[in-house]
């Protein structure tokens, strides 16, 4: 499969894009501690970011998947305005709607079950969260599975999804007992809110980093933060050594533009 603008996790390998014919070997910076986090540079290509895991180096995953995850968050409402690249797996990490608006899940939904993915995994956000209708949100969006601590695997051999409800970051230092009933061999965590120092705009959450300093999964998809879209590392020390990538992938922008969309999904080959 050949890939574009690409974060690759491991320099050796090199990949290229057909939707833009660009070939890359982007690498974030060199990490000397595992202990923090260290942002990773995207680079945008028309339609969409790209990032490239070196799942062979994930502690949950020994083998690739060769499969595409499309990643998008915090829409608000404006799916419509918003191009989708194709991929097997459409990953919404939830602000679906603005306001929880009953209107914009039932289009949500419509806007679902025209994309041509298999299968489209969702989550919800805080503004979901506050509406009326939040404990009926599966039979709102037939054509989604929608996760809410709760876990789904794409086949008896495919990677594991976690999907979390919405929790607000706690006080520091105290431990999130939802975020404690992810199981350990997750391969991807989807939680609205960055975990703390992870394309977190400063406002993550430290009991979702701990949850994954545990977990060790290849893959956290997150938004909630918009102006911090983008991605980081995280490396983990021990007797099983791996890494996690952490994507925020808001899709609508900060400020003026808050209520429209101004990033592109962000594609992941694993």
């Amino acid at each position: 499969l050949k890939l574009v603008c690409l974060l690759l996790l491991n320099p050796k390998h090199f990949r290229s894009c057909k939707a833009c014919g660009l070939m890359g070997n982007i690498t974030g910076r060199a990490v000397k501690s595992a202990d923090l986090p260290v942002e990773l540079n995207l680079q945008d290509a028309p339609g969409h970011s790209h990032v490239a895991l070196d799942v062979g180096n994930a502690t949950s995953i020994n083998k690739r998947w060769g499969l595409r995850l499309v990643c998008v968050s915090d829409t608000h409402g404006n799916h419509r305005t918003m191009d989708v690249p194709e991929g097997d797996v459409l990953i919404h990490a939830g602000d679906f709607t603005l306001f929880g608006r009953r209107e914009h899940a039932l289009d949500f939904d419509a806007w679902l079950a025209e994309l041509p993915h298999k299968t489209k995994i969702v989550i919800l956000g805080n503004h979901e969260n506050n509406a009326d209708w939040n404990k009926q949100v599966a039979e709102l969006l037939p054509h989604a599975t929608v996760l809410r601590q709760s876990d789904f695997q794409l086949s008896e051999d495919g990677p594991r999804f976690f999907g979390t409800d919405f929790f607000w970051p706690i006080k520091k230092g105290t431990n999130n007992p939802y975020f404690e009933q992810i199981p350990e061999g997750t391969d991807v965590i989807l939680a609205h809110g960055p975990a703390l120092g992870c394309a977190d705009g400063g406002q993550g959450c430290e009991a979702l980093l701990a949850a994954v300093r545990r977990v060790r999964p290849a893959l956290v998809v997150s938004g909630h933060i918009h102006r911090a879209r983008g991605a980081s590392e995280l490396l983990h020390e021990g007797g099983q050594a791996g890494k996690t990538v952490l994507l925020n992938a808001a899709n609508c922008g900060s400020g003026k533009e808050e209520r429209r969309i101004v990033h592109s999904p962000i594609v992941v080959d694993i």
